[in-house]
């Protein structure tokens, strides 16, 4: 049913559109679907609040999670309503929250001229915590620490609390540093990003006569991506919302996949309703399930995929455009076969079907497996942007990797020796590094021959030993080139350098994802020394100049006409007429993490994120993987994906002679994803340990692998490793520092 009126706000709306729109006062809660509108109901619904009911923009408050989608909003409104709405507020959590603190934040204690520290303002402060309270930080990194006060502060767990309910040794550092954090912010008359959510909230409950004033000033609210929200979030809105219940929220809990920000779909589901049982009205619900953006076949896929998640809400997408091409699936016999495939059907489609490069989008779930897709890209001439990620020859860590081997070939390359010399920290600053580049010029030199004589110069003695150290290694890793592969060479730099062991030091999100992708170079590596057809061709200088053509990246243009590549959680809120979704494969999509050792609820995230990769697609979908996968420099062999199997075979097509056996009945918990290399790069996350203990003979229980007894011990210190038995998976290495074992 369309509604007739040529009424520029309510013109062109569904009936369920219509109903959201033009509800009345009082809670509404609107379960928005891929693709159905979303963005058009909620800006509609504030300006037609604005129009026929007795509201002034002063008195809406719409927030939103990126400033540019709240200036969006704004513009929309604005030309729906044709008035002025200068004064009505829309903008981030973030930003609103900060606005409201320099305006109320005195009455527990803030001035008005608070400054807001960034990352690197607070992981300043907390070493200094740490320092101050001698904590090894090479054992517990401040980002670390971060962190876990990062995730307190969106639980509003205050450091009192937190440390009434610390437990373990890591928690109780935790503690009093979170603390000493606080009072180091309050010193400096500052807040971080956590901050102005927590304190805002801490104002509204702590002086009611400004939650009244508050209340007061906001009579309409309005959240979109409901879903997302964490606790913070949550609780903030429901303290606006208790005066007039005027909360309307827009979202869909089939693509909450943000847990680990500490978003949690339930708050949409379930939470919402019950919050507001008792308000003066009861919660208005709406579902908006009419799809505007793809075909039914896709719309099928992706319910096929989704409504075996248990907790969600019951809904079905549906279109009026019927039918709709096939899914076209392909089986490639490895990552390199799966990438020439898209590459090849992206230049068919634009040759053959008047594409352009622009209408094409390929997601993956994990950064790593571009450098394939890259690859074949670059080989075919095909444009590519990367989204949310660098380019893999362009991410530091590669950067700084293949500079230490520059350098070996050509020690005269003093660009990447600057770029190496203190890289990990070695106590080698700037200021040294400059007073070197001055004496090799003086003796006529170049930087690495001064770096070798450095016993000679006039630096301190302390840093001398550092430049020393530094020189003894470039001279042995010199050494090993003639001996060693390009692959074993890399992975002595590795070593060597101290880069890895920095990286699993750091135990952040961020050196956990350079070090998949370190371990993706070796697969680079292998792949060099595969493809040459003799010993010339594996050289070093080979190896150097066919990277150097790969990281040439002004070669390729990025401008509009170029296809996406991106992980699957950057395409949320985007859409293409033609998605490639690769790597459907088991410990791949959906990753191992979610289908050995985890929560019920990892796995329903790994299938709302299938279904926000499957909904992006407006014309064509392709699913794509791989019998045999080479991923970190381990190749294995996974079985597909179980979110391909849910999907009904009329909707499927395999293409170029690529086939699934439909009829076989997968077991998935008997699949051993345990010996994927994405399972083991997942083990690194695990809370570092006291490297001794453990004896031959002791029972030990792991987080994935489950209770085993160990047969032996090696090394010592950070380096030791224990070899334990796992009766359902056989014998496994694991380093103790990383392993997470506990003695039974």
């Amino acid at each position: 049913m369309q509604n007739s009126s040529p009424d520029p706000i309510l013109d062109n709306l569904n009936q369920h559109q219509l109903e959201a729109v033009t509800a009345g006062d009082g809670p509404l809660l609107i379960f928005a679907g891929a693709g159905s509108g979303k963005t058009r109901v909620l800006t509609q619904r504030i300006a037609y609040l604005l129009r026929e009911g007795d509201v002034s923009p002063e008195q809406v408050l719409a927030v939103t999670f990126t400033n540019k989608a709240a200036n969006e909003m704004k513009a929309r409104i604005a030309r729906l309503v044709g008035l002025s709405i200068r004064w009505m507020w829309v903008g981030t959590f973030h930003s609103v929250c900060a606005r409201l603190l320099r305006q109320y934040g005195a009455r527990i204690g803030f001035a008005d001229n608070f400054v807001i520290f960034d990352t690197d303002d607070q992981t300043t402060l907390v070493s200094d915590c740490c320092a101050a309270f001698d904590i090894d930080t090479a054992k517990l990194k401040p980002n670390a620490i971060l962190g876990r006060i990062s995730s307190a502060k969106n639980d509003l767990i205050t450091p009192l609390a937190y440390a009434d309910t610390a437990k373990s040794p890591t928690e109780r550092i935790v503690a009093r540093v979170y603390q000493r954090y606080q009072e180091k912010l309050a010193e400096n008359n500052a807040l971080d990003f956590d901050d102005l959510i927590m304190q805002m909230v801490a104002v509204l409950e702590r002086c009611p006569e400004v939650l009244a004033e508050v209340q007061e000033q906001f009579r309409y609210l309005f959240v979109d991506e409901y879903q997302d929200i964490n606790k913070a979030q949550y609780h903030l809105m429901f303290l606006l919302a208790q005066r007039y219940h005027n909360l309307c929220v827009v979202g869909d809990d089939d693509q909450s996949i943000y847990s680990w920000r500490g978003a949690d779909a339930q708050r949409m589901v379930t939470q919402f309703e019950r919050d507001f049982r008792n308000a003066d009205a009861d919660v208005h619900v709406v579902k908006l399930e009419q799809n505007y953006r793809s075909p039914q076949t896709i719309l099928d896929a992706a319910y096929q995929v989704i409504c075996r998640n248990d907790a969600r809400k019951e809904k079905r997408l549906w279109t009026e455009n019927r039918g709709g091409p096939p899914i076209k699936c392909y089986n490639a016999p490895d990552e390199h076969g799966e990438g020439a495939f898209i590459a090849r059907t992206i230049k068919d489609l634009v040759k053959h079907k008047q594409r352009q490069y622009k209408d094409f989008a390929v997601l993956y779930r994990i950064n790593a497996q571009s450098r394939v897709i890259e690859q074949m890209m670059l080989s075919q001439g095909i444009p590519y942007r990367v989204i949310g990620g660098q380019k893999f020859f362009a991410r530091k860590e590669i950067k700084d990797i293949i500079a230490y081997l520059r350098v070996m070939y050509n020690p005269s390359d003093s660009v990447s020796l600057r770029r190496i010399i203190n890289t990990p920290t070695r106590g080698i600053g700037a200021t040294s590094i400059s007073r070197l580049e001055e004496l090799a010029a003086e003796r006529g030199i170049s930087l690495f021959n001064m770096v070798m004589l450095v016993e000679h110069s006039d630096l301190a003695a302390r840093t001398r030993h550092a430049v020393q150290a530094f020189a003894d290694m470039m001279t042995r890793l010199q050494e090993a080139v003639a001996q060693l592969s390009i692959t074993d060479l890399t992975r002595l730099v590795v070593e060597e350098s101290g880069y890895e062991q920095a990286l699993l030091e750091e135990g952040s999100v961020q050196s956990r994802t350079r070090l998949e992708n370190i371990k993706e170079m070796f697969s680079a590596t292998q792949e060099f020394e595969n493809e040459a057809e003799d010993d010339a061709g594996r050289s070093l200088r080979t190896f150097l100049e066919q990277v150097s053509l790969i990281t040439d990246l002004d070669a390729v243009k990025e401008d509009d006409n170029a296809v996406t590549l991106m992980t699957l959680h950057a395409a949320k809120g985007l859409e293409y007429p033609v998605v490639f979704i690769t790597g459907l494969e088991e410990s791949v999509f959906p990753m191992a993490r979610a289908v050995v050792g985890g929560k019920a609820s990892d796995l329903e995230e790994e299938r709302r994120l299938c279904y926000v990769g499957i909904t992006r697609a407006r014309e064509e979908l392709y699913c794509t993987m791989s019998s045999c996968r080479m991923l970190f420099g381990q190749t294995t062999n996974n079985p597909p994906s179980r979110f391909l199997h849910d999907i009904s075979e009329e909707l499927l097509e395999y293409v170029d002679g690529s086939v699934v056996e439909r009829g076989q009945k997968w077991n998935w918990e008997a699949v051993d994803v345990t010996r994927s290399p994405v399972a083991e790069a997942i083990l690194i996350e695990a809370i570092q340990r006291d490297s001794t203990g453990f004896r031959t003979g002791d029972r030990v229980r792991h987080a994935t692998f489950g209770v085993g007894i160990v047969l032996a011990t090696q090394g010592s210190g950070d380096k030791s490793k224990v070899t334990v038995n796992f009766p359902k998976l056989g014998v496994k290495i694991l380093v103790i520092a990383y392993a997470g074992l506990e003695k039974l």
